[in-house]
């Protein structure tokens, strides 16, 4: 796959979310829209935002694996998920604590990350998911299709039948298992060349309209441990890989993916709160303006970040130390993600 197509990938992921946060989950986030063709489509695309973040999350895992250096690998991963979760992380559970107009941090501060903040979550939970990889690897026990056959088919057991406790964002972890794992078997065993063909698509378009009639109408917050909702999931992230999807600009905005799934939320909630003060009421307004601010402000805010040694280590995750492989991120598109 062309690192074009990632990037168009993580594009579209990116203004998925950020839309999402603008719009709100329901009533009490975001604009609150609690009904209409906008809360449709937010809460349609449920199938999609998280599952195509993770889905390619293990598709790029797949393009440059763990070498054998556990200490590398580990500590890498630490460095670039965690440092950011916890720094980034705190600072929007602060502000969310005093801003006027803003939903409190739910839960006393001295259990903050233990219990995860807002949508950092799934940064501390494709932690435990890269733990897991790396100890599979270590025991060639995913190299093969077959191993990696059975993980996935326990993977998928797992997500519909164990929650895992919400600590430490173990819940959320095997959550993302699943899409991990398809997105890690794409590049790892080259389904690219079968996922291309026509019946392929077909096949995977109607297993994804069909889960999704199943569910009905899409509702705010609806499980997401379903047989319905995973095969949805799965399917949409595999028809978009089959699809060769090209865009420059959302390449452009896919570069900056995890800066923009970090800080958008500040820059959506500038939005909002300064649209309000203003006494600004056009919705379309209101989300045009969230939805740049939220992918413009944090591309703007890593371009400033990364020349700086210690706040590119802190806010984004950077090693300290020059690497030739840190040069890789804008020519592979490998990242944390």
């Amino acid at each position: 796959m062309k690192n074009l197509q990632i990037e168009t990938l993580r594009g579209l992921a990116c203004v998925l979310l950020v839309l999402y946060h603008v719009i709100g989950a329901d009533a009490s986030f975001g604009l609150g829209v609690q009904e209409g063709p906008l809360r449709w489509f937010n809460d349609g695309l449920v199938y999609l935002r998280m599952p195509l973040f993770t889905f390619l999350s293990g598709l790029v895992y797949g393009l440059r694996p763990f070498d054998g250096e556990s200490r590398t690998f580990l500590l890498g991963k630490a460095r670039h998920l965690l440092i950011p979760m916890l720094v980034v992380g705190t600072l929007f559970a602060l502000l969310q604590t005093v801003t006027r107009g803003a939903s409190a941090l739910l839960g006393p501060w001295y259990l903050i990350h233990l219990l995860p903040v807002a949508h950092y979550w799934f940064v501390e939970s494709l932690f435990w998911v890269f733990v897991l990889v790396w100890a599979l690897e270590r025991l060639d026990f995913i190299k093969a299709p077959a191993g990696l056959g059975l993980v996935l088919t326990l993977a998928c057991a797992l997500y519909l039948t164990v929650r895992g406790p919400h600590w430490l964002g173990i819940e959320g972890a095997i959550y993302l298992l699943p899409y991990f794992f398809v997105g890690l078997s794409v590049t790892r065993f080259s389904l690219r060349t079968l996922l291309a063909r026509a019946s392929v698509r077909i096949v995977l378009a109607l297993l994804a309209v069909g889960a999704m009639l199943l569910m009905g109408m899409p509702v705010p917050n609806p499980d997401r441990r379903t047989v319905s909702m995973l095969v949805a999931g799965v399917c949409l992230c595999l028809l978009l890989v089959s699809l060769g999807l090209v865009s420059r600009r959302l390449a452009w905005v896919g570069r900056y993916s995890f800066s923009i799934y970090l800080f958008h939320v500040f820059f959506t909630a500038f939005a909002r709160l300064a649209l309000t003060h203003l006494q600004v009421d056009e919705l379309l307004f209101h989300i045009l303006l969230g939805l740049a601010l939220g992918i413009a402000g944090p591309m703007a805010l890593e371009w400033v970040v990364r020349r700086y040694r210690w706040p590119a280590l802190l806010l984004l995750g950077r090693s300290v130390r020059p690497s030739t492989k840190a040069v890789i991120r804008s020519d592979t598109a490998v990242t944390a993600y």
